[in-house]
């Protein structure tokens, strides 16, 4: 089960409803990918690779960029974008927009079969998996109600604390102070200030 405090609240928090918050979760890795790994992982599966004498991308991935083919231009220059960047140490498919990004263009990827399943995989496991995949919607509204569930058991038991404390201070703390009092004494001096 994904845990509420730390996966739902901060996205409910930003505005996100129910439907997003799912997608945003099951899209998430367990950790960022490292720039690095994912470079070798394009040139290792000739998807793309750094020209060694002008250091311009070459590939499939470069080249549906500039011909669109798949309408997938957009999302792979946004990435190649992020990998250009020299302060990039990561892609961060652990929160959004990142996650969401990587998995729709991963996605399309893979349905204009520019890459494999295989590959499709392999990618993810640059960042440990996506660990709540699974995720849908009833997932989240079934964190919030046991969050709010478990809030509730805790409120009822400090309401009882509450009264267990005002009962042995009115009553119960009254009634021994004199140290001679026994349990008769004590149960009479509650029952009579209830």
């Amino acid at each position: 089960m994904i845990d509420y405090l730390t996966q739902v609240k901060p996205l409910e928090d930003a505005g996100f409803d129910d439907t997003q918050i799912a997608e945003i979760i099951a899209s998430a890795t367990a950790s960022a990918i490292l720039i690095a790994d994912l470079e070798n992982f394009l040139d290792f599966n000739s998807l793309a690779k750094r020209n060694a004498i002008t250091a311009s991308w070459e590939g499939v991935l470069p080249d549906e960029i500039t011909n669109n083919a798949f309408g997938l231009s957009a999302g792979l220059t946004q990435l190649f974008n992020h990998l250009n960047k020299h302060r990039s140490t990561v892609v961060d498919t652990t929160v959004q927009p990142w996650a969401v990004d990587a998995k729709d263009l991963t996605n399309g990827l893979l349905a204009a079969g520019l890459i494999t399943q295989a590959q499709l995989d392999a990618f993810y496991a640059l960042g440990g998996g996506r660990p709540n995949a699974s995720v849908v919607v009833q997932d989240v509204v079934d964190s919030r109600n046991a969050y709010n569930a478990e809030q509730a058991e805790i409120a009822r038991q400090d309401s009882i604390r509450t009264l267990q404390a005002e009962i042995e201070n009115d009553y119960i703390n009254p009634a021994i102070a004199d140290g001679v009092s026994d349990e008769a004494t004590v149960r009479a001096a509650i029952k009579a200030g209830l």
